[in-house]
């Protein structure tokens, strides 16, 4: 079985979750199957992979990069210190993030996060790393609960968290020092795309004058169409034996004025304007 058709359940079912944690993977699998189908136009590969989740560019833009770059290599050798060196530049770009977001961090705060964004979570921990002491705040993020992730990685570091459902979120953010979370796309539209709830958390923030970080690497910035469609998930994730006669909707994604959004924490530095 090709590598591309295993990590693309993966992705599809949330086995694999977070823009960074599926772009890698699927860098990983598009590799493997080059190597061991040459005579497969690679291409085919990176449409498969990309069909797992429509609101995933980082995973679109590291698969062209890695497929632009390859041309006129040959060898598995040459093909791996490509992906490796790939690979190596983006956690370069992770850490400049992690430390970067720290920055913004001091001791006696209380920070807002919801839903799983490995890039939040990561400025989180290397602000604790740091010796700074603060509280998070996480929402279950429903209907998967990946919130739940956020707050056992956060917690087995030794951060102190406090954890909630979704709909009691104002009580967390009212008196925040800050809202940091992450994005699954960048639209040139001027809109950013994350977890559900994140565009009522935002508007919840700007009325309590709560500073809004969006935590991400500029490669989640979509550079092949204008928009993108909010992707719906299975109704039965909501509620699994509803009548027949409610007609449920599941969006996976928030779209999110950029407006709403203090600045940015990226590896090329703390942006206003991410487009620009």
């Amino acid at each position: 079985m090709r590598q591309t058709d295993v990590v693309y359940e993966k992705i599809k079912s949330l086995e694999i979750q977070g823009a960074m944690n599926v772009a890698k993977s699927a860098l990983v699998a598009m590799l493997k199957d080059i190597i061991s189908f040459p005579d497969e136009n690679p291409e085919k590969f990176l449409e498969k992979l990309s069909s797992a989740r429509p609101n995933e560019p980082m995973l679109r833009n590291i698969l062209r990069w890695f497929l632009k770059e390859s041309k006129g290599l040959s060898g598995e050798a040459l093909l791996k210190d490509l992906a490796d060196s790939i690979l190596e530049e983006i956690e370069k770009g992770e850490k400049e993030i992690y430390s970067l977001g720290a920055e913004l961090i001091h001791d006696g705060m209380k920070i807002f996060t919801h839903c799983h964004s490995s890039t939040a979570v990561g400025i989180l921990k290397e602000a604790k790393n740091q010796g700074k002491k603060f509280v998070v705040f996480t929402t279950e993020t429903r209907p998967r609960f990946q919130g739940r992730v956020t707050a056992k990685e956060l917690a087995d570091s030794g951060i102190e968290v406090f954890h909630m459902v979704d709909s009691a979120a104002k009580y967390a953010i009212d008196g925040a020092n800050m809202f940091v979370f992450g994005a699954d796309s960048i639209l040139p539209s001027g809109y950013l795309i994350n977890k559900v709830g994140t565009g009522i958390f935002c508007v919840v923030a700007s009325k309590y004058d709560v500073p809004t970080y969006c935590a991400t690497h500029t490669l989640k910035i979509v550079t092949d169409k204008v928009d993108e469609a909010v992707e719906e998930r299975d109704p039965k994730e909501v509620w699994m034996d509803a009548p027949s006669n409610i007609k449920i909707k599941n969006p996976a994604f928030d779209k999110v004025h950029l407006k709403y959004v203090t600045a940015f924490i990226t590896e090329k530095g703390l942006l206003k304007d991410i487009l620009s």
